[in-house]
Parts: C-alpha cells; sequence; structure tokens
C-alpha cells in the first residue's frame, strides 16, 4: 500500500513564495469584508477583553540602532516571528533594526555539510539530541564545530554598527547566545546587550553583569521600548537592569504593528512560503506539568485583527502558510471558528497548522470548517492515554475525547501531530501501557507525529514543583533526578519508559497506513535490542485493560521491584499487538549515557532482558540487572561543603519568578505562599543526611521464570 506523505513537515504545500495575480479592488475587499464580519458574527467578540494594557508606540526619529538576534538552536522551518514582531514595535517607534537569524545560518550549514559528511554523529536539530545543546554538553559536541559561523555572524552583526544587541533564548540557546554576548562584548565593550525569551523567565536563570546589560522577565514589546528610550537618553545601569513584568500585566496583542521581516531571506527556510504568527498568549489551561502556561495570563485576539495581518502577507509577500506559535490555538474554540469563517469569506487560500487542545466540544462539523479554512493539521498535547494521569495532570480532557477529535479529523482531513510525557510521577506501569494502547489504537486515525518527549522533568515554576507532596514527589532529589517519596521511581526508571516508547513506535509505526513520523533513536535498534516476529504479519487491534505488571519479586526493596519490573508493560503490548516474539533489550552506561546523556541520574545501571513469548501466551523471560548506585553528588547541587551524597534536598517554595508566583498559588502547598519555614527546612536538611547515610539502592540479579498470559 502506498503510504500518505507526512504533512508535519508541510512538504505538500511548500512552494516558492509567488505574490497572487489577482488582488481585489476596493469594492471587491469591501463586499468580502462585509461576508466575513456576516460570517463571524455568531462566534466572534466584538472588542478585546477586558483589563487589557495597551501597547503605545511613539514615533520619532532616533539615533539608537538595534540588533536582533536568534541564535542556533531553534525550529528552521520558519523565519522568528518574535524577533519579526518586535522589529515592527522598534521600527514603528523610529528605531533602525536588523534581524539575524544565525539558526538557520547553522541549520542549513548542517544540511549541506555537516550532516551529509558525517561531522556531527547525531542528529542536531532533532528533539532526541535537544541534550547535545544544553550545559557542558554544548561546548564538547557541538560548539567545536559551529564557533567558525558563530563568529562570521559577529563580525556581520558588528560590521553594522548596532548601538544595542538583542537576543531571544531558549534553553537549547542559551550556550550559544552566551559565547556571542562575550564575543560582541569584548570586540564592542560599549555595545549594549539585551536578553529575553522563556530561558529568561525560567528561575533557574542569572543574568551574567559582564556580559548583559539588559534582562527582559516578560512580555518583550512595551519592555523593548522602555530599554530603548533609556539608552536613547543616555541612561546608565551599574549593574544588569531587570524588567519583571507585572503580575497580572496582559500586553493586548491587537492592533500591533506588523511584523516586520524586511532583513530575512525567506528563501533559507523549510518553509520559505510560510510565517508564525499568534492567535492568543498564555494558556486557558493550567496543566501541572507546564511551566509555559504560568508565564503570563492568557488573552485571546480577535479574529478580525488576525486576519488583517494574513491578509496583508497574503497579497504582499505571496505568504499561505501560517503556524500559529500559541500555547494553545483553541483557547477560545468560538473565537477560531470565527478565524474560519472568515478565512473561508475572504477565499484566502492558505494552510494552517496550531498547538491545541482536544475538546469535546469540537465536533464533526467543527472539523469541517477547520478544514476549509485551511487546517492542514493539529498539533495535540496528549501527553498520556490514561484517564487517571490526564486527571493528575488536570490536563481536562477525556481519552474518549481525544479519539473523538482524531476520527472528526480524519473524516475531514485534518492531520492530528501528537505530543507525550512518559513517566510522570504518578503513572504505574499500568497507565504507562496505557498510553502504547492509545497509540496502536489510534495510529491510524490521522496521527502523524508522535513526539514522544524524552521523559518527565519537573520544572521549577509548575504545579508539581510548588506542591511535590501532592504528586507523590520526594522533597530530595535522588542522583540528579526527580524519585517519588515512596521511592519506588526515580530517574532509572523514567529512562526504561522513554527507551521503551521509542522501541514500541520502531515497532508499531511501520504497520500504519500512512507514514508516522517520531524522534526515531536510530542507535536503538542496532545496539538497544533486538526482535524477531513469529509472524511478522500479525497485527491486532486491542481495548484498553488494566493489568498488574509485578510480576518479579526481588525480594529487596519497592525501588528494585519496579525498576526489574519495568519491561513487562511493553513486553505484553507488542504480544498483544503483534503475537509471539522473542526479544532482547539492553541496558548499560556505555550505550545509554551515549544516547540519553545524563537527565536521567548518575546510576550505573547495566541489564540484560530476554524474553520469549508464543501466540498463545506462553512466556519466558530471562533477566540480569546489575544497579550501583552512585555515591557522587553533582557539585552544582551542593549548598555546602559538608552535603554530600545522592540525596539532595530541593527546595523551590520561595521561588519569586511570575511564573513560580501563579503555579504556588494554584497549588495551594501546605506551607502556604511564603514558601518553607526555617524549622522545615532544617528539618528537611536533616532528613537529607540521614537518606545519605542510610539508603543504598544498590542491587543485582538474575531472575529466571516462565508464565502464561
Amino acid at each position: 500500500m502506498k503510504k500518505k506523505p507526512i504533512t508535519y513537515d508541510l512538504i505538500d504545500v511548500i512552494h516558492v513564495p509567488e505574490i497572487p495575480d489577482f488582488v481585489p479592488d476596493q469594492d471587491l475587499q469591501d463586499q468580502k469584508h462585509m461576508d466575513m464580519m456576516k460570517a463571524i458574527a455568531p462566534y466572534t467578540k466584538n472588542k478585546p477583553q477586558k483589563n487589557l494594557t495597551p501597547l503605545y508606540v511613539d514615533y520619532k526619529t532616533r539615533k539608537t540602532k538595534l540588533e536582533l538576534v536568534l541564535a542556533p538552536h531553534w525550529a528552521p522551518e520558519f523565519p522568528p516571528f518574535n524577533l519579526a514582531r518586535l522589529s515592527g514595535v522598534a521600527k514603528s517607534a523610529g528605531y533602525e533594526t536588523h534581524l539575524t537569524d544565525v539558526n538557520i545560518k547553522a541549520y542549513n550549514k548542517y544540511t549541506s555539510d555537516w550532516m551529509p559528511n558525517n561531522k556531527v554523529p547525531f542528529p542536531l536539530w532533532d528533539s532526541s539530541a535537544n541534550w547535545h545543546w544544553v550545559g557542558q554538553n554544548y561546548w564538547n559536541d557541538i560548539h567545536p564545530i559551529l564557533e567558525t559561523l558563530l563568529e562570521e555572524s559577529i563580525a556581520e552583526i558588528l560590521s553594522r554598527e548596532p548601538d544595542v544587541v538583542g537576543f531571544s533564548v531558549y534553553y537549547i540557546s542559551a550556550e550559544s547566545t552566551k559565547y556571542m554576548c562575550q564575543r560582541l562584548k569584548q570586540q564592542r565593550p560599549n555595545i549594549k546587550i539585551i536578553i529575553g525569551g522563556s530561558d529568561v523567565m525560567t528561575p533557574h536563570f542569572q543574568p551574567d553583569p559582564k556580559i548583559h546589560d539588559y534582562a527582559v522577565k516578560g512580555e518583550g514589546e512595551a519592555a523593548l521600548l522602555e530599554i530603548l528610550e533609556e539608552i536613547e537618553s543616555g541612561i546608565e545601569h551599574n549593574n544588569v537592569k531587570i524588567l519583571n513584568q507585572p503580575l497580572n500585566e496582559r500586553i493586548n496583542i491587537n492592533g500591533m504593528p506588523m511584523p516586520d521581516y524586511t532583513s530575512l531571506d525567506f528563501s533559507l527556510y523549510r518553509v520559505p512560503n510560510g510565517v508564525n504568527t499568534e492567535f492568543s498568549r498564555g494558556c486557558t489551561a493550567k496543566c501541572t506539568f507546564c511551566e509555559e502556561t504560568h508565564f503570563w495570563k492568557y488573552r485571546q485576539r480577535q479574529a478580525v485583527d488576525l486576519v488583517s495581518e494574513i491578509e496583508w502577507l497574503y497579497y504582499n509577500k505571496g505568504t499561505d502558510v501560517i503556524w500559529f506559535i500559541d500555547s494553545l490555538v483553541n483557547g477560545d474554540i468560538k473565537e477560531l471558528r470565527a478565524f474560519c469563517k472568515a478565512i473561508i469569506a475572504k477565499g484566502l487560500d492558505i494552510h494552517w497548522t496550531g498547538y491545541a487542545r482536544a475538546d469535546g466540544k469540537m465536533d464533526t462539523e467543527y472539523f469541517k470548517d477547520l478544514a476549509d479554512s485551511g487546517c492542514l493539521m493539529l498539533n495535540y498535547g496528549c501527553e498520556s492515554g490514561s484517564q487517571k494521569v490526564l486527571d493528575s495532570m488536570h490536563k481536562g480532557v477525556t481519552v474518549e475525547e481525544m479519539e473523538q477529535n482524531f476520527r472528526s479529523g480524519k473524516e475531514v482531513g485534518v492531520w492530528a501531530s501528537t505530543n507525550w510525557i512518559v513517566g510522570f510521577p504518578t503513572e504505574t506501569q499500568n497507565e504507562f501501557a496505557h498510553t502504547m494502547q492509545f497509540m496502536w489504537r489510534n495510529i491510524n486515525n490521522n496521527i502523524n507525529n508522535i513526539a514522544a518527549g524524552v521523559g518527565m522533568s519537573v520544572g521549577k515554576a509548575t504545579i508539581v514543583a510548588q506542591n511535590p507532596d501532592k504528586f507523590n514527589i520526594s522533597h530530595f532529589k535522588y542522583s540528579g533526578h526527580w524519585i517519588t517519596k515512596n521511592l519506588d521511581m526515580s530517574g532509572n526508571h523514567v529512562m526504561h519508559r522513554v527507551k521503551n516508547i521509542h522501541i514500541f513506535l520502531d515497532l508499531i509505526t511501520p504497520l500504519a497506513d500512512h507514514d508516522v513520523a517520531y524522534p526515531r533513536r536510530h542507535k536503538l535498534p542496532l545496539e538497544h535490542y533486538n526482535v524477531k516476529f513469529h509472524n511478522p504479519s500479525v497485527q491486532q487491534m486491542i481495548e484498553f485493560e488494566d493489568f498488574n505488571y509485578n510480576i518479579i519479586d526481588t525480594k529487596q526493596t519497592v525501588f528494585a521491584n519496579n525498576l526489574v519490573n519495568e519491561m513487562f508493560p511493553l513486553f505484553r503490548t507488542l504480544w498483544r499487538i503483534r503475537g509471539g516474539f522473542d526479544m532482547e533489550v539492553f541496558f548499560n552506561p556505555a550505550i545509554d549515557k551515549l544516547e540519553f546523556g545524563d537527565q536521567y541520574g548518575g546510576c550505573e545501571y547495566t541489564a540484560i532482558y530476554k524474553f520469549s513469548i508464543t501466540d498463545s501466551g506462553e512466556w519466558n523471560a530471562d533477566f540480569i540487572v546489575d544497579y550501583i548506585q552512585n555515591s557522587s553528588l553533582d557539585a552544582k547541587e551542593i549548598q555546602t561543603p559538608d552535603r554530600q551524597g545522592v540525596f539532595y534536598l530541593q527546595d523551590d517554595s520561595q521561588l519569586a519568578t511570575n511564573a513560580a508566583i501563579r503555579a504556588r498559588k494554584l497549588a495551594k502547598p501546605h506551607w502556604g505562599v511564603g514558601g518553607r519555614s526555617d524549622s522545615d527546612f532544617w528539618n528537611l536538611l536533616n532528613e537529607e543526611k540521614d537518606l545519605n547515610n542510610n539508603v543504598n539502592y544498590t542491587f543485582n540479579g538474575h531472575y529466571n521464570l516462565s508464565g502464561k498470559w
């Protein structure tokens, strides 16, 4: 069977931008506008939300020159909307502005040279390699090959003699941004450097007075104008000036100056006929694992304002592909429907996509409007196939609603790109199996991408971090990763599930009736597992089931029991789908650290899992496991020299960022919004010492058993 194309990459709508031959005359424009207003009237609000802060742009002739920069790495599909938006604002105020996208230069160098000539041993722009861009890994693995290009870009920037250089920083661009800031300051000490973006908003970020002049923690438009006005006026500061956005401020995103792409070459991007834009800011959901939802308060852009921007780009730039960067494009499903009706009434032949959450109110008729307006795909935050885990995450959606949305999308031709979190702290092995069951049940319901992620981490400005007790999270990290209070799940267990979900996807996606993209870890079938199916043609639909995976009793600890039994959800789910097989799965530091880095802790874990099962369910398991508890503590986490060991206290209760404050109010920890008391903190320090003196989970064993499923 010929498989359908992967529209996740938008490959079927990419073309060289062409200005439409026909631009409606004024009379026709007026008629289309009236048609649009009539079509959207039942759905749209006739005025913006209340309590929004307007952006005032005062045009004057200015002398300050601004350069806005995106360092690698980030998505290479579209020109950076955030920089274009800020450039439009700055130019509207009279500041000469230029954009430099170093990321796209690096990406094109990667595709034309570094990758085909095997200069890097991993896929730099794949999410599975994100850990290579973080911390010391960047300097070891990436900077040596990237440095020349960064230096060339720095020289180009300085040749334009800017007074101010601004960087938008993500966690995966933090190190390359730091390098560029250092080199700019070395060569031009008087240059002013501004940093903003999601990484700057996180609690861990600390500006460096040697290389930073301003740091923006919040929305950028008004803050940028304030900074530029200071610099234009000659105001100096002795230290980094940090602009913290007021806790309850929401900038009105209607009526903003048009994004300015003048200095960017669209042909360099993977989708040269496309742009990003926004339909909202913030998120109506408050998922317990998410930091982004607390960055700023939600507000919705009016459909009329959005269509005006898209129509201008359509007729003046030939732009006909739109990727909405909203946290949630369907946060207001009525306003989204108004947008769809407006595009249809205007007759704009566009294609669009965006991040969404499943919603039971979006029926097949709703999806038909999405499709008729050019929606190719919705990018769903599914996270889990277990209703219990979804409820613990506060997703506010049911498994049935997700499946219904996928079926409706398939009926009208709207693809489903999906995002997942494995190893949520309340997720049992049975509930992890539900996620695999869900993926298989819906593999042919227009799912064209499965972003399996890298396993649950606990961001400091999340509801989970601000009330860990509620989610069974210990107050202490274990070997550099969170661990549950009853010590039955740690980074070691999470890494099992990450590896297993990728093995599972390797073995089920070829059975789909269309191509399904996912972050392929190509070394897994070469080094981490092998499998032989007794009848490769077998594929069976399965129902959700509850099953007790506590099969092996190690006679040691619950930590050991759960670790040894982590493989059974994969083995049983594969058997239910594909019948009998023989399989081996390997764990050892030599291969696991190369593939996954150190993000799951500092363990030394070696295992060989041999498993065979017949079509009728007779199985044999031969497991050899050896776990060594790492007694060294990551130096970054040591607060005082006398704190040594694998357990260490994590206290996020007094973080003062806007995101952390908002998360804490929703989390409602028993210590209140003011944080833990001093006595509570010192009691926990004593408990930390006790754990390090008395707990050691080192174990090994050989487990050979059989059974019948």
